[in-house]
């Protein structure tokens, strides 16, 4: 494993955004689910950064980024990556995502699709695709009684959660690999539950849900750079069958199924996933714009 790197930061808005930045060669921005960090990329990016200069960012309240409480939108992730993108004069930069990761990378690219080379989607993130998965029925509260919703979250934000109960909610994302490698005892993972505000921006995420429908209904024209999917087929959190559904509108130029893994399928399989993502983007660059 590669030593542990000091995070840089981005000023937006007066708000810090923390990312890990390595490696060099072409530029590649990786985006983590919610309720985690960029430390999910940490295996992945330690196989990539030979060939690749890695950005992996923690998103606005999470990990070490700012939580302020609020701006917690698919449009404010989408501007706050903008800027990250300007601050550092990236001009065409592979995004690579997980869950709301995929979401953000997604708007992002369909308002600039010149400055995005490649995209590499991991369990991507819409509303039909939470809401086919495990905890999909849990946000009726949400959509039937949006006052009351609105004082759940409020208590529920101010919780901390303990390392013990991050472990839990970890494994709750792993497939049978991920658990048999005991990837929720790492405390880099299970720990950023335990972080003071993380609870509340990841249900701040969830109250926003609606507007990721912009992705279920989104249809890459002509000019859209080259999308890969990787789905891990025994994913609880968004549903692969909805998955499916959704890949018939994306039309991604490659797309994998892991079978034994889940959400954090890059912790999972880590050799493969790098492969995959390095294969896809080296495919990319031979492809002529």
């Amino acid at each position: 494993m590669r030593e542990r790197i000091v995070l840089e930061s981005l000023d937006f808005g007066g708000m810090s955004i923390a990312y890990e930045h390595t490696g060099r060669g072409e530029p590649v921005v990786m985006l983590h689910n919610g309720g985690s960090s960029h430390a999910i990329w940490d295996d992945v990016a330690n196989r990539l950064a030979d060939k690749y200069e890695i950005f992996a960012l923690d998103l606005l309240g999470f990990g070490d980024s700012a939580k302020p409480g609020a701006g917690y939108t698919l449009d404010n992730y989408v501007a706050m990556l903008e800027a990250f993108v300007s601050s550092r004069g990236l001009e065409k930069v592979a995004l690579v995502g997980n869950c709301m990761g995929c979401a953000i990378s997604l708007a992002f690219t369909e308002r600039h699709p010149d400055q995005v080379k490649a995209l590499v989607l991991c369990n991507p993130l819409t509303e039909s695709t939470f809401l086919s998965g495990w905890l999909g029925p849990f946000l009726w509260l949400r959509e039937r009684m949006p006052a009351a919703n609105r004082q759940v979250y409020r208590l529920l934000g101010k919780l901390k959660l303990t390392n013990g109960i991050g472990s839990v909610a970890t494994r709750f994302q792993l497939g049978p690999r991920g658990r048999a490698l005991g990837v929720n005892r790492r405390p880099e993972l299970c720990g950023s539950y335990a972080a003071t505000g993380q609870m509340e921006s990841l249900l701040g995420v969830l109250d926003d849900l609606e507007n990721y429908s912009v992705i279920d209904n989104l249809a890459p024209g002509p000019g859209f750079p080259p999308v890969c999917t990787i789905w891990g087929l025994k994913n609880k959190i968004v549903s692969p069958r909805a998955g499916r559904r959704l890949n018939s509108t994306l039309h991604p130029a490659r797309e994998e199924w892991l079978a034994d893994c889940s959400h954090l399928l890059m912790l999972e399989r880590p050799d493969e996933v790098a492969a995959i993502i390095d294969e896809f983007l080296q495919a990319a660059a031979r492809t002529p714009a």
